[in-house]
């Protein structure tokens, strides 16, 4: 990536040998700098204008690099990147005091590899470059000598430094992260794998963006990039020209497995600068639930066979409190918690925080490192906060209750997850004596074991690139201040997550690897404890100041009120952040991009087309067999109902494929699920109608349930952003014997769901089974928060085990008579879908074939065991659909399979979904560019042209009417009256209409016939009302 410099009109262009972002402000300053020396600018200070409507506007194009004419331009690649004629990155525009900077990663060290073919780098140099005005041109090329002498200890209200310097060495100090593959705000387990498409453009979601430090400069780039086209979005992520910092501590050790097999270790750290106010140190939170102190670490582990990945956050106590600072001695002994709000005005940000953890992790799972001693202050913090906990436990209570309105008055969302609290008040001395090291104290791993096989971790099959396992929840550890201690922790619960996660792939963990990972997040407590005790305001440390210091400090804040001003590093962290008073964000201007996609929405018509495709979903719970007969094809291709096409999409879904084993963290998946999938993607290719090809685009198992989804290979074109979510729901969610698997996935422009599930046994649990299919509808989620329901069509099977509410002996007889709809008015589902408790709005055919549980195995009868179980339609097909775009045609079951005692039941659906013509798109927005370069001229015209400003005028700015009156309304045409006029009762002096009234004996009703006039005069009021006083005869 290189820079340059057009100096008039001013224009800057970052290229690479591609692609390239034409950036230019539409109103510059131009100062005669040129041949003054470097020393000589605090001199002649103008005044910079603000005047002008055009001051934080700025106008950027992304177009090829060729397209460009450049001769113009001179080459600005700082000269520490000479050498290479690279920049490493663009960080974005930075707004200081009327000045819009370029900033630009100019040297960097790469410090882990978290899988092949990613890296991680720090930041050892950045530089930045004024695009409105030409006065700080001769800070170009400088070192960092030269920037050390501008006015650093000058008051930040002047303007004689370089503004951008304070954030440039702060930048340059190090523990600021980045990465050229991928974003490096998110996690593994959001990114995807290795060969997944790169930078998701996770830092515009709510979560992550709490990590992204430059945030303030790339929000606007980030929406520029969601307006262009798949392609122009790949190739900008790959040049660099978005990219993402974090803070915090990043690095990667060669760790060697079991037969001598390499692998990677990396520890991610990541602190959020997303909390007002203060970010580091000791007190609560904002009122949205943002905590200081708040880290996400990641361990991953990347060898040629698989991808491991496990994540653990921390955070303050999630309260309104802050240290007691009115003693002049704040001694250990005498230190005090002062709880700054009401135990009532700090519920809601309390709720606030943990619904936004349960929205992107699920469950989660509190480890409290605060002592609970009540006569200290940490024991007074501490049970403050697990008040606040029990308080909201109980609200999630409520709402399993079904108590919506209390969401409604909170404002917040609905989220069915699990959280939990667990006190573990270490001391200093434990974690010192224990240390860092490969043995896991016993004392601290117990009572969390449970949690940890619940919660899963992510563990990726890179061969067979498939997801064995997916991190399910989260530990949320905190000590006091959210260092030593909770760094401790996190190191225990991640060594165990590795021990047990390698033990159920059967995977022996070397001590080596064991020891390494200590040492990384040793390293990790000592950075963030660097980092986080720079900032810390000089009252957050007065344990470590002399008597006398402190005494003279409290005594000038008491008496003499004086405020001190704020330290340089914590006004750059400021600037960067964007949280000066008088910053304004940036808008960014895509003239020739925004018009394009303008002009495509209007003419969509003529590249989008309704296409038809069908869908084939069965749904079988096989009672852990493998089966191979022909009797399979009769079910996927049934001759009686004359399939004559083959099917676009095959969904499958099994239940009981394997034999449960409890207490495992990891689902692998089981040879039964490999045997079945050949099996399937056989009968497909062999026995469709015109012998196409099929491809296995998704698959996954999650204890005992699988989930198998194929295509034909014609149609993989339309398919993109795969992606799958699981939610466990039995026993607690331990053994994931019950729960459900689902994909999402763009077929074309229509997102489609696909989900199989397993719910709660046993004739009476009806409840039980509304509450599985709630937790499951909830805590499916998907990339950004997508839910269920946020799709164009869902399909949703399996045995969902809801029973017919009838004596046996009845619905034998009705089953015997094939009496299907008298029998469908005591089945258990359809009454909970009648009343919209489950499955409220979700569709299904009318069903005409007999209930398909329980059989004896490999007989046609019913249960003939001692428990004789009433016949039932446990197994069911359901859809939901945006304007009845699904259609059922097809619902029924195969008899003569009869190895399990279910029946399967399959289902063949219509969809109606819009295709793009990708080509036809592409030469339709050639056209619409050519015909608009015509017009204002071609890109160049922006490189050149003396006045731009138009392509930064908005509506809003034209001229505004004048304000509304009595007598006219701005919304009104000119000349119209704000009042109806009514000719009759016109007055004017003595005019006929002045003494007209309306009738009161007219009807209501002014389109009722009537012979009564409209207005009478105002004398024959009177006569109407002495009539209506005279008593009736």
């Amino acid at each position: 990536m290189r820079l340059y410099l057009n100096e008039s009109p001013r224009t800057f262009v970052v290229a690479d040998s591609s692609y390239a972002l034409v950036i230019r402000h539409p109103d510059p300053e131009y100062k005669e700098l040129s041949h003054r020396h470097v020393h000589h600018i605090h001199h002649d200070r103008p005044k910079h204008s603000d005047s002008n409507q055009a001051g934080n506007k700025v106008l950027v194009e992304f177009l090829r690099t060729d397209a460009l004419r450049l001769s113009k331009f001179r080459d600005i690649t700082p000269h520490k990147a000479r050498s290479s004629k690279l920049l490493h990155g663009f960080l974005g525009l930075l707004n200081v005091k009327g000045f819009i900077h370029l900033g630009f990663v100019t040297k960097a060290t790469k410090v882990a590899s978290p899988q092949l073919n990613e890296s991680i780098h720090m930041i050892d140099d950045v530089a930045f470059y004024c695009l409105n005005s030409d006065r700080f041109d001769a800070w170009i090329g400088t070192n960092d000598e030269d920037l050390q002498a501008v006015s650093t200890e000058e008051p930040e209200g002047s303007l004689s430094g370089y503004p951008a310097a304070s954030v440039r060495r702060m930048l340059s100090l190090g523990h600021f992260y980045f990465s050229k593959e991928f974003d490096v705000s998110c996690t593994l387990q959001e990114r995807g794998y290795v060969g997944a498409p790169r930078h998701t453009a996770s830092s515009d979601d709510p979560y992550f963006r709490r990590f992204a430090w430059n945030r303030y400069m790339v929000d606007e780039l980030v929406e520029m990039r969601t307006a262009l086209n798949p392609f122009e979005r790949m190739k900008f992520d790959s040049t660099g020209f978005l990219t993402v910092v974090t803070r915090g501590y990043a690095k990667s050790v060669n760790v060697a497995l079991e037969d001598n097999e390499s692998a990677l270790l990396t520890l991610v750290s990541k602190q959020s600068c997303k909390k007002s106010g203060a970010l580091f140190g000791e007190l609560g939170c904002d009122d949205e639930g943002e905590v200081p102190n708040f880290v996400e670490s990641e361990v991953i582990i990347y060898s040629e066979k698989y991808s491991f990945s496990y994540v653990v956050i921390r955070g303050n106590v999630p309260s309104f409190w802050e240290l007691e600072k009115n003693s002049l001695m704040l001694s250990r002994n005498n230190k005090r918690i002062k709880l700054t709000r009401s135990f009532e005005a700090s519920s809601h940000a309390f709720l606030r925080h943990f619904d936004n953890l349960s929205k992107h992790f699920g469950d989660v799972h509190v480890i409290n490192c605060l002592l609970q001693d009540r006569s200290s202050y940490k024991g007074e913090l501490g049970e403050n906060y697990r008040k606040h906990f029990d308080e909201y436990v109980q609200y999630k209570e409520s709402l399993l209750l079904d108590r919506e309105e209390l969401a409604e008055e909170h404002k917040v969302a609905i989220h069915n997850a699990k959280v939990s609290f667990t006190s573990m008040p270490l001391s200093l001395s434990y974690v010192r004596k224990i240390g860092y090291s490969a043995v896991n104290p016993k004392d601290v791993v117990n009572p969390i074991t449970e949690s940890i096989v619940d919660f899963g971790a992510l563990f990726f099959d890179v061969k067979r690139r498939t997801y064995v396992g997916k991190q399910l929840g989260v530990f949320r550890v905190n000590s006091f201040d959210c260092l030593t201690k909770a760094n401790f922790v996190s190191k225990i619960i991640s060594q165990e997550v590795i021990n047990l996660a390698f033990r159920d792939m059967g995977i022996s963990v070397p001590v080596d690897l064991l020891q390494q990972h200590a040492q990384l997040w040793s390293e990790n407590d000592e950075v963030l404890k660097s980092i986080t005790h720079a900032y810390m305001s000089s009252r957050s440390k007065v344990k470590s100041l002399s008597t006398k210091r402190m005494i003279k400090e409290q005594l000038t804040k008491k008496y003499f009120n004086v405020m001190r001003d704020p330290k340089a590093s914590e006004l750059a962290m400021l600037k960067l952040l964007g949280r000066l008073q008088d910053q304004k964000g940036v808008v960014l201007y895509n003239p020739f991009h925004q018009y394009v996609n303008l002009k495509l929405k209007e003419r969509a018509q003529e590249f989008t087309s309704r296409q038809k495709i069908k869908i084939f979903t069965a749904t079988f719970n096989v009672n852990g067999t493998v089966y191979s007969d022909e009797d399979l094809k009769e079910l996927i291709y049934p001759s009686r109902h004359g399939v004559d096409q083959n099917y676009d999409l095959v969904f499958i879904g099994f239940q009981e494929i394997v034999e449960l084993t409890p207490g495992k963290m990891i689902s692998v998946k089981s040879d039964n699920f490999n045997n079945w999938e050949h099996i399937l993607k056989r009968i497909l290719n062999e026995h469709n109608p015109s012998r196409e090809k099929y491809a296995s685009l998704w698959g996954w198992q999650m204890g005992g349930i699988a989930m198998f989804l194929f295509i034909k290979e014609s149609q993989l074109g339309y398919i993109s952003s795969i992606e799958g979510s699981i939610k466990k729901t039995g026993l607690g969610g331990m053994s994931a014997n019950k729960g459900g698997i689902a994909v999402s996935f763009d077929y074309s422009t229509s997102l489609i769901c696909l989900i199989c599930s397993h719910l709660a046994a046993g004739h009476s649990n009806v409840e039980e089974r509304h509450q599985n299919y709630k937790t499951i509808s909830k805590g499916i989620v998907f990339f950004k928060h997508k839910k269920v329901r946020d799709h164009d069509f869902v399909i949703w099977l399996g045995d969902f085990n809801f029973r017919i509410d009838l004596p046996i002996d009845e619905v034998k007889h009705l089953i015997n008579v094939r009496d299907f709809q008298k029998l469908f008015e005591y089945d258990q589902l359809n009454k909970q879908m009648a009343d919209g408790e489950s499955f409220p709005f979700f569709d299904e055919k009318e069903i005409t074939f007999p209930p398909t549980y329980k059989f004896d195995n490999n007989t046609r009868e019913y249960d003939t065991s001692e428990k004789q179980r009433v016949p039932a339609w446990t197994d069911r097909i359901l859809s939901l659909s945006r304007n009845k775009m699904l259609e059922q045609e097809v619902y029924d079951c195969e008899e003569n399979i009869v190895f399990s005692d279910h029946r399967p039941v399959f289902s063949i659906f219509t969809a109606s979904v819009e295709v793009v013509d990708e080509r036809a798109k592409k030469d339709i927005s050639q056209e619409i560019y050519e015909s608009y370069t015509e017009v204002v001229g071609d890109i160049n015209f922006l490189l050149t042209a003396g006045d731009v400003t138009k392509y930064v005028t908005d509506v809003w700015e034209k001229a505004i009417p004048p304000p509304s009156s009595d007598e006219s309304k701005w919304w009104l045409k000119p000349g119209k009256s704000a009042k109806v006029s009514i000719k009759e009762l016109e007055t004017n002096g003595s005019e006929p209409g002045s003494d007209l009234i309306f009738n009161p004996q007219a009807p209501i009703n002014p389109f009722e016939e009537t012979s009564a006039p409209m207005f009478i005069k105002r004398e024959s009021l009177w006569e109407i009302v002495r009539a209506s006083e005279q008593p009736a005869s």
